[in-house]
């Protein structure tokens, strides 16, 4: 949570300090952070006053600069890690995570905030802290991502979301509506008409009543759950993490959907995600060959040139979310 105190700005919450041991494998510690006046204090436990002895602190200035390493799981728990460093000694480091995006979003944008404000400290002010942060070393990771897309160059639109699609020229054009989703395809040109590859993109509008980081999560799930909204969805698992925002993934489909006689469909996708600074949510997919994860004789895979998912508040019902 945030607050303010004496026109400073105050952050405190629960934390997990994320380390490696001796053979490379990550754990995590559960602690009570405090940020106050460009000090950064660690509890054990929640501080009962103002002059509890913090176990370890840590000065927030100019010199310290955080980055977002995105989704990672360590032991079967997901964590949304962020990594501070000191921008002189990059050895100088504290990797932490949250338990949610949005948590860690709001940490994130308090050290920067700290930082911005700059300032050096009198050696005084630093005397209660009884050991520096220790430096966190990684062993560099052996995957090859030349051959994959730059989907960072995707910049979700911020225009009004209410009224772009109805008001604003667009090449979209409605043909249906189903529970709720408005369902456009891509009006195409009269050039392109006749070519094999001459299938117009399909895009669905609806208003979900939720938050954009719950229905994100929910798109992130593959486990038992998911089948109890998305209708054609077995099983699926993630074949390879490949950054806190990027991975493979292995969804497999039912085939009560599909015509009589054919075969069960299944999708290895490349999955993207970030969260923009206002709340909105991007998940992108596209497929992909991975040898850990080949054809199966039981099913037919399917291939997905891309597909989109932006989550985004309405600009008029803060509590819904656009999709």
């Amino acid at each position: 949570m945030a607050g303010s105190q004496s026109g400073e700005l105050k952050m405190e919450g629960w934390l997990y300090i994320i380390r490696s041991n001796r053979i490379g494998l990550q754990y995590s510690r559960k602690r009570y952070f405090v940020l106050e006046d460009h000090l950064l204090n660690s509890f054990k436990s929640t501080p009962v006053s103002n002059l509890q002895e913090p176990g370890r602190s840590a000065i927030i200035d100019s010199s310290i600069r955080v980055t977002d390493n995105g989704r990672e799981s360590i032991h079967r728990k997901v964590f949304f890690i962020f990594t501070l460093y000191n921008s002189s000694n990059h050895n100088d480091q504290l990797k932490l995570g949250a338990s949610s995006p949005e948590e860690a979003a709001r940490w994130i944008h308090s050290f920067k905030e700290e930082a911005l404000k700059g300032g050096p400290y009198p050696a005084n002010d630093v005397a209660c802290s009884k050991s520096r942060w220790q430096s966190f070393r990684f062993s560099p990771s052996n995957a090859n991502h030349n051959n994959s897309i730059d989907w960072t160059l995707y910049s979700s639109t911020k225009t009004d979301r209410v009224t772009s699609d109805v008001v604003a020229p667009s090449p979209w054009t409605i043909f249906g509506c189903q529970n709720g989703l408005r369902l456009f395809k891509e009006a195409k040109d009269r050039d392109s008409h006749g070519k094999w590859d001459d299938h117009p993109a399909i895009m669905a509008v609806g208003v979900i009543d939720g938050t954009s980081e719950a229905i994100f999560q929910a798109l992130m799930s593959l486990g038992p759950s998911r089948s109890e909204w998305d209708f054609c969805f077995y099983k699926g698992s993630v074949v390879e993490h490949l950054d806190g925002h990027t991975d493979i993934v292995h969804k497999q489909l039912y085939s009560d959907w599909l015509p009589w006689g054919m075969k069960r469909r299944d999708l290895l996708l490349r999955r993207y995600w970030r969260r923009e600074e206002d709340g909105t949510y991007v998940i992108l997919y596209h497929s992909v060959f991975h040898k850990k994860c080949p054809p199966q004789k039981s099913y037919v895979r399917a291939s997905l040139k891309s597909n989109v998912v932006d989550m985004s508040y309405l600009q008029l019902l803060k509590e819904n979310t656009q999709l």
